[in-house]
């Protein structure tokens, strides 16, 4: 497993490092400033833990676009916010978990485990069902009332990465970064071309329409209820 630790706290947490270091786990260390998006662009993680003391605008901002890069990464934040506004808001962003500093070392390589756990069962999944939709994450077809719904490849991006992310609010900027990676990237206003588009095929197929835009921000898909085979 490829782990990406981001924050002081690590290079300061002796004993997590060299706990860490001798289980499974590859480890890449940065401190959490721009170049930590550049960071995960180059390399596939499986996990990045997250030193998050100053739970600002930006925080959460680049927590969205760290999850948008790679649907199948696990996040955990550790924090010494311990209120519950925080949690909350980090939990919307898209972590997979929140840990109060200080921490027990083996209770934090646990949970680390665990969420790695989950999230290979969810991707162990090949078909998504909600209500009339479905979506098969193996061979990327989209189904409405079992009839086959012919989207573009980046309309099919989109529409994965919200149902695997549902009920957290995916900005535009870490739509377009999920669609375009390191290439030269086009006006964000694009992402609303590609989401009308897909909202339209799908509601003339039949579907539903879970998709919500969030003015000025980008999209939740909203339904929380699936069934997966």
């Amino acid at each position: 497993m490829h782990v990406l630790l981001m924050g002081e706290i690590f290079f300061l947490e002796h004993e997590f490092y060299q706990k860490l270091k001798v289980t499974d786990f590859s480890i890449d260390r940065v401190s959490f400033d721009i170049e930590v998006l550049s960071t995960a662009h180059l390399y596939e993680y499986d996990l990045i833990i997250v030193e998050g003391n100053n739970l600002d605008k930006l925080f959460f901002s680049t927590i969205r676009e760290l999850r948008a890069l790679n649907e199948k990464i696990s996040i955990i934040v550790v924090s010494r916010q311990n209120n519950l506004e925080s949690k909350i808001k980090a939990f919307q962003a898209g972590v997979d978990d929140y840990v109060l500093i200080p921490f027990y070392e083996d209770e934090l390589i646990a949970r680390c485990k665990a969420v790695l756990r989950r999230v290979q069962k969810v991707f162990s999944k090949k078909i998504i069902h909600i209500d009339a939709l479905s979506i098969n994450l193996e061979t990327h077809e989209v189904f409405v009332n079992k009839a086959l719904v012919h989207l573009t490849g980046k309309e099919y991006l989109i529409l994965e990465l919200l149902i695997l992310q549902r009920g957290t609010l995916i900005t535009k900027t870490a739509l377009l970064n999920h669609l375009y990676k390191c290439n030269v990237e086009p006006d964000i206003k694009i992402i609303d071309v590609f989401v009308c588009k897909l909202r339209k095929k799908l509601q003339d197929a039949g579907a539903e329409d879970f998709i919500s835009t969030i003015w000025g921000q980008g999209y939740i898909f909203r339904k929380s209820t699936i069934d997966s085979e």
